[in-house]
């Protein structure tokens, strides 16, 4: 494994990302919408620099399941019990490249009806082939289309303890 983002690298960039949110939403009902299992640690760390007051809920989305690189159906879990209905939604998530997990998570959190729906992305990829041209509202990093695991992104369940981000050649 090769060494992509350092943890310093990314807690400078959470710092940024978590005053940009305070300002954005000052004064507002926010909810933070986690999406387990990746997005573990950037909740973590996003939330105790974010100095406001909000409410943390999770939601878990999945397609690839322990097959490791090759894309599955996808399911989304949890929505039913959020309680966003009126309230400012920003979704957390570790990683966006296709865009097929955000754009189910949104279409099941609109009905919802929430006051606003953004999202905050740790990476996203570049060069791959979207089914939309949405892009997250907060990016922390644009990466190349490589795989990468740590900081809470798994190979089948693994290392999402690594301290940074690093590439990794699943074969």
């Amino acid at each position: 494994m090769k060494l992509l983002l350092s943890k310093e690298k990314i807690a400078e960039q959470i710092k940024l990302t978590a005053a940009q949110i305070h300002r954005d939403y000052s004064g507002q009902d926010l909810v933070i919408v986690m999406v387990l299992k990746g997005a573990l640690c950037v909740v973590a760390d996003l939330i105790r620099e974010i100095d406001l007051s909000f409410d943390v809920e999770t939601v878990q989305c999945s397609s690839y399941g322990l097959r490791g690189t090759e894309r599955g159906e996808l399911e989304v879990l949890g929505v039913n019990l959020l309680h966003i209905h009126n309230r400012d939604v920003l979704v957390v998530d570790d990683i966006y490249d296709s865009g097929h997990t955000m754009k189910a998570l949104f279409e099941s959190l609109k009905l919802k009806q929430p006051r606003s729906l953004k999202s905050c992305v740790l990476l996203y990829k570049n060069n791959v082939p979207k089914i939309n041209h949405y892009r997250p509202d907060y990016v922390l990093f644009d990466i190349d289309n490589l795989f990468v695991v740590g900081y809470g992104l798994d190979y089948k369940e693994k290392y999402r303890g690594l301290p940074g981000v690093y590439v990794m050649d699943p074969q």
